[in-house]
């Protein structure tokens, strides 16, 4: 019981958060502008095949897949709930409100585990955002392109499904900061931390490290973004091109398999996290 109700108030707080608000704002702007600026690219030139194919990622259904897209954790929905969720639990400290809930009887591991369950509803809305503002301007554009919106095309289910995993792809992220919140107590580490994991580590050197081939190629397998792709390309294979030199191609895991690997990442963090908190001296 008390789990729940530090749940609910948890939830409560963070959707008063201003931080949650101006990043449900940019996700949704960024899916308008982009979709906006494809639109506009596609229409410069018709007749050029790559315009048809970009004409079809604007359209129902795969506007919708797409849309939901840039919420994933390797693209801008992680950048938003490793800033998001480090700055909310590091701000936590020095606003002494740990303290607060500690000195009502709260066990410590119960504080966090409701703390980071409470984090599940920003990044649901972190991925609702640009699923329903992309669907709304890519029927308009279905409309313009198609004369009418083909909603009999799209796969209702498969559209819930894919929007649940994105969200879910999230979670490792969040754990990251989470973990690097409560073992520093700094927003600065805990945001700087896991933007430097995202644009860094995935963005660069694991993209370097498939040139090298063999054991380092497998590397990008089972990092938190290739575990993404896996589980939301349906374990699809990727080239990665490096100054016009293409790498040997990664097969990414089944989504089976790269489920399982997110909720290792997760859960690993989050037990550290709740490890760490444990010994913590917040006196003073």
């Amino acid at each position: 019981m008390m789990f729940w109700n530090m749940l609910r108030i948890e939830q409560q707080k963070l959707l008063k958060r201003t931080i949650l608000r101006v990043e449900l704002i940019i996700i949704g702007v960024g899916v308008l502008v982009l979709n906006t600026l494809f639109f506009a690219i596609s229409r410069m030139d018709g007749s050029n095949p790559a315009a048809a194919q970009l004409e079809q990622t604007l359209v129902w259904p795969m506007g919708l897949v797409q849309s939901v897209g840039l919420a994933a954790g390797p693209s801008l929905g992680g950048i938003l709930i490793v800033i998001l969720v480090g700055a909310v639990v590091a701000q936590e400290y020095t606003w002494r409100t740990l303290q607060l809930w500690l000195s009502r009887g709260v066990p410590r591991g119960t504080f966090l585990a409701a703390k980071f369950a409470a984090l599940l509803l920003p990044a649901l809305l972190l991925v609702l955002t640009p699923l329903l503002l992309g669907g709304l301007v890519t029927a308009v554009f279905s409309q313009i392109l198609l004369g009418h919106i083909p909603v009999d095309t799209v796969e209702w289910g498969r559209l819930v499904a894919t929007t649940l995993a994105t969200a879910y792809s999230l979670l490792p992220y969040a754990g990251l900061a989470f973990f690097l919140a409560v073992a520093t107590r700094s927003v600065i580490v805990a945001v700087g931390g896991g933007l430097a994991y995202i644009l860094l580590l995935e963005g660069i050197a694991v993209q370097l490290l498939t040139f090298a081939g063999g054991i380092w190629a497998e590397i990008g397998r089972y990092i938190p973004a290739g575990l993404a792709q896996g589980m939301l390309s349906i374990g699809t294979t990727t080239t990665v091109e490096v100054g016009g030199q293409a790498a040997p191609p990664i097969q990414y895991l089944e989504p089976g398999a790269a489920a399982l690997g997110i909720a290792l990442y997760s859960v690993a963090f989050i037990a550290l996290s709740i490890a760490i908190f444990r010994r913590q001296d917040l006196g003073g």
